[in-house]
């Protein structure tokens, strides 16, 4: 070692060195690997580097993987991974994307001039709400995104693709559009499920309301070594047993998981002589979809080919009528509560979660969901379970078609619980978007990202106009005013 090189910092002790690096920050890191050959060598040490990446950033998904025990070999080159995690959080802490891509959507209508898109409806009011109705209402997505996998329809391609945000790989789903009317697009489980319906009503229940024959396909998503994503049919099965007109007033909502899927269906009352506002239809259903099966009941208008069909094809396991709802205490009648709709990750229950709007103290930016949660046995014998939540829901704005996310009580939430439009979590990094008061209804939306060690919020230029978010540490996925999918990458 020369003269000059004993005092270079790359030369130091270890105990000095370490004692230096306390103060430095991976940006540090970075430019400092600049200076010259002996600090990039310096600083580019795995001795190095793992210790601090496990200081520094230990809630992030490659870094956890090491605090596991996983080995170096399975992350990749230390250096990569120190400057890939280093790059990802700058943009995260600054609150900007280092990227952004955005995808356009098909039209509501296709080349023949027949409605392809038409979502279910949101609610017009809904106890979540301090005024019961509901002030900034939202259209549902008919994107999906699970675990980096995004579904949506493609208006470059006029078919549904499935693309994967991490090797940016898109992969056609084998659906046909063409005939049919989309109402719902949803990825869970690795289990793709489309919710359609026939364009030409199979009966008519008055001069203005006919009902269309509604179904539901599913396809198996899985990964293949050589070429990529596999999308898979799996079965189809009528989710309503006499239809569902296509309106603005007839409503149902779904979840789904690897075995069953449940839907809650909610109509007025049409009836003359006991026509109630309060009233109205309401019933839920589960049925077991584990099973692959040929048979497909859009194909079958009458039924008979069923009865040669295996015994395995998808089957309603459940029935809840209205009084079975008033039993449990989630009947929701004309001024709905419910939230959220799911299925336990063991198939043992469906979850239903609701809220309604309370004031905490006279002012009015203080406000609580009084979210509560109520299990019911998917069979539905035995006892079930009404619980208060942990955390809190932003308010019902119908995008989230009752998937919506509750918000985690350590979150810090810049603004009012009631202004929120949406909040996401994906790991240890959460997304929230949220409405400005002083601004018009479509420009004051505001972004803010929280990170373990930061919080950072943009109010200009905002792309996520549409209301629903998806994201993870990695991307942010939302919709804009322009039938686009905007996507926010913050990795390379």
């Amino acid at each position: 070692m020369t003269k000059s090189q004993s005092h270079d910092f790359a030369y130091l002790p270890s105990d000095i060195f370490w004692m230096i690096l306390v103060y430095l920050g991976a940006t540090d890191i970075v430019r400092c690997r600049r200076v010259s050959r002996a600090w990039n060598t310096a600083l580019s040490n795995p001795a190095i580097l793992v210790p601090f990446l496990k200081r520094e950033f230990p809630w992030i998904s490659e870094v956890k993987k090491l605090n596991a025990g996983s080995s170096l070999e399975d992350q990749g080159p230390v250096l990569e991974l120190f400057v890939r995690v280093a790059s990802r959080c700058h943009f995260l802490e600054r609150g900007k994307p280092r990227s952004v891509r955005k995808l356009r959507l098909c039209d509501d209508f296709g080349s023949t001039g027949d409605r392809e898109w038409y979502q279910v409806q949101p609610w017009d009011s809904h106890t979540s709400q301090k005024r019961i109705f509901v002030d900034r209402q939202f259209s549902e997505a008919l994107w999906t995104v699970e675990d980096g996998l995004l579904v949506y329809p493609s208006a470059d391609h006029q078919c549904l693709v499935l693309r994967d945000l991490e090797s940016d790989r898109q992969f056609m789903v084998p659906f046909i559009i063409t005939g049919r009317v989309i109402r719902r697009v949803r990825l869970a489980k690795r289990l793709l499920v489309i919710e359609w319906a026939e364009p030409k009503a199979f009966h008519w229940l008055n001069e203005s309301d006919g009902v269309h024959r509604h179904f539901a396909s599913s396809f198996g998503v899985s990964s293949n070594a050589t070429s990529g994503w596999s999308i898979t049919p799996r079965n189809e099965w009528k989710i309503m047993f006499l239809g569902h007109p296509l309106s603005e007033r007839d409503r149902f909502f779904s979840a789904h998981n690897n075995t069953h899927y449940v839907i809650y269906i909610w109509q007025p009352n049409r009836s003359l002589y006991t026509a109630d506002e309060d009233a109205p239809i309401e019933s839920l259903f589960v049925w077991d979809i584990s099973d692959e099966s040929s048979y497909r009941p859009s194909l079958d208008p009458t039924g008979r080919l069923r009865e040669g069909s295996p015994d395995e094809t998808p089957h309603i396991v459940s029935r809840f009528s209205f009084r079975d709802l008033e039993f449990f205490g989630v009947r929701q009648r004309g001024c709905p509560s419910i939230q959220k709709l799911s299925i336990t990750d063991d198939s043992g229950a469906i979850e239903i979660t609701e809220s309604r709007f309370s004031l905490v103290t006279p002012s009015e930016h203080l406000t609580s969901s009084g979210s509560i949660t109520t299990s019911i046995p998917l069979t539905g014998h035995g006892p079930h379970r009404r619980r208060d939540c942990e955390g809190e829901l932003p308010p019902y704005r119908g995008h989230r078609s009752l998937n919506a996310e509750i918000i985690n009580p350590d979150s810090m939430i810049p603004n009012p619980l009631y202004d929120m439009i949406d909040h996401v979590t994906g790991g240890e990094v959460s997304f929230c978007l949220d409405s400005d008061p002083e601004r018009a209804a479509d420009e004051g939306y505001r972004l803010t990202i929280q990170t373990p060690r930061s919080c950072s919020t943009d109010d200009h230029n905002v792309d996520f106009t549409r209301g629903k978010l998806a994201g993870s540490e990695r991307y942010l996925v939302g919709e804009n005013c322009n039938r686009e999918v905007v996507v926010y990458e913050f990795d390379k």
